[in-house]
């Protein structure tokens, strides 16, 4: 069966032939790559929206000009956020993930609505409606269960009340509910937060007083055994203050773990604390102990993990600030992560791997090299065999370091390279 989407006077036609269907998919990249026009005043002349991967890039939506319409063609009455302003229109075309969140931010708008239709343009049929969920009194909707490839239609308008004015719209991939976790396997900087919950309540104040509110998944399993921790370092939104980040652990024990997953399932660790270190930040820490901290003044910290090789975990990061912003989830321990977890989850996600140092050759049959791409003071480095066994015990990196099959023997390894905040680690053959 063939299937067509409209936009503005144009089809969008995908057939089951090959060279159709790679021809709609450089139409869609290409169009997604193009900055948004100005906004219409109705869905079928509505400019395309680029979903940015992992970091919003907002535009300015400006009602001025616009008029209500609240005809079927447009869309009938919003059911939400007082509708009767001006409204326009922006389309997306759902990336593979079918994971976006809509997200607005004030202008000289400081209360917006904001509805999502699926097509046809000219018969929009109404997804989900949204008043005050975003900072503030703007809105968002944030999901992850529409069809890949198809085209959605936003319309936005002044809330409670009449007038026009401006505010910002951004369309971004979204990690809020547990299958479009991100694989990770380092430190990891977010520079927007997810702005919703997604499609389920992975968190209902069952476990730590938690219930969700802006969220994101990641996911990483390890290549060895050992200790690990890791800690949210938030944004600050003045000087000295931090949203209040909780978040839930779970080990994936068997698989389809998301599949299976409610928020019935308890975790084996969670912290609900309103309290923060220094920095604003939660996790794992020495000073955890207790891996089950509730709601309001506590211990930000939950005891730091003993891991094994091949396990998987889970974290749900919940925004109980509703701040959307950016933070940094740093990790640590003895354990290594596996990197290969990046290309293997099949889910969209927010973190790159810039490479810093290289192992070469693999294989090697006397020396190992390690080249670095950056100044290495400050720098070290430990060889860990296959079981997580230390090798060469940590030491400072040089210019010109290499490892000796003299010194550790042929086989496969593991060399972590790190500076105390980042840690990379390489894979190498020795025969």
């Amino acid at each position: 069966m063939d299937h067509r989407s409209l936009i503005g006077s144009q089809f969008l036609y995908l057939s089951k032939k090959p060279l159709m269907r790679s021809l709609l998919a450089f139409s869609v990249l290409l169009l997604a790559s193009l900055p948004a026009s100005a906004q219409s005043d109705t869905p079928c002349n509505a400019p395309l929206l680029p979903v940015a991967r992992d970091t919003c890039s907002f535009v300015t939506v400006n009602t001025a000009g616009a008029l209500y319409q609240s005809d079927p063609a447009n869309g009938g009455l919003a059911p939400c956020a007082f509708p009767g302003s001006p409204d326009v229109w922006y389309a997306v075309i759902v990336p593979p993930s079918g994971a976006i969140s809509f997200t607005t931010r004030e202008g000289s708008i400081t209360d917006a609505g904001m509805a999502v239709y699926a097509g046809p343009c000219t018969a929009p049929v109404l997804l989900e409606c949204d008043d005050d969920d975003a900072a503030g009194f703007m809105a968002v909707v944030d999901r992850s269960d529409f069809p890949p490839g198809d085209t959605l239609f936003i319309r936005l308008w002044k809330a409670a009340g009449s007038g026009t004015g401006t505010f910002e719209l951004c369309a971004v991939e979204s990690h809020a509910d547990c299958r479009v976790a991100t694989p990770i396997c380092e430190t990891t900087r977010v520079e927007g937060n997810a702005y919703g919950p997604g499609s389920n309540q992975d968190a209902f104040a069952n476990f730590c007083d938690i219930s969700e509110f802006q969220s994101h998944w990641f996911t990483w399993r390890f290549l060895s055994s050992g200790t690990f921790w890791f800690k949210i370092f938030p944004d600050s939104v003045a000087p000295g203050f931090y949203p209040d980040y909780d978040w839930l652990l779970w080990q994936d024990n068997a698989p389809g773990f998301c599949s299976a997953f409610n928020n019935n399932l308890p975790p084996m660790a969670c912290n609900g604390s309103s309290s923060t270190g220094p920095s604003g930040e939660t996790g794992l820490d020495t000073s955890g102990t207790s891996f089950s901290v509730p709601a309001g003044p506590g211990n930000p910290f939950c005891p730091i993990l003993n891991v094994n090789a091949g396990e998987t975990y889970y974290l749900l990061l919940n925004n109980f600030s509703t701040s959307s912003t950016g933070f940094t989830l740093r990790l640590g321990g003895s354990a290594v992560t596996d990197c290969d977890i990046l290309t293997s989850v099949a889910s969209a996600t927010s973190t790159t791997r810039n490479n810093r140092f290289d192992c070469y050759p693999v294989p090697a049959r006397e020396r190992v090299y390690l080249r670095a791409h950056v100044r290495t003071q400050g720098y070290t480095f430990t060889v860990l065999d296959l079981l997580g066994r230390t090798i060469l015990p940590t030491q400072a990196l040089q210019p010109d370091t290499y490892l000796d099959r003299a010194t550790i023997g042929s086989g496969t390894f593991f060399v972590i390279i790190g500076n105390g905040e980042w840690r990379e680690v390489e894979r190498v053959v020795v025969e």
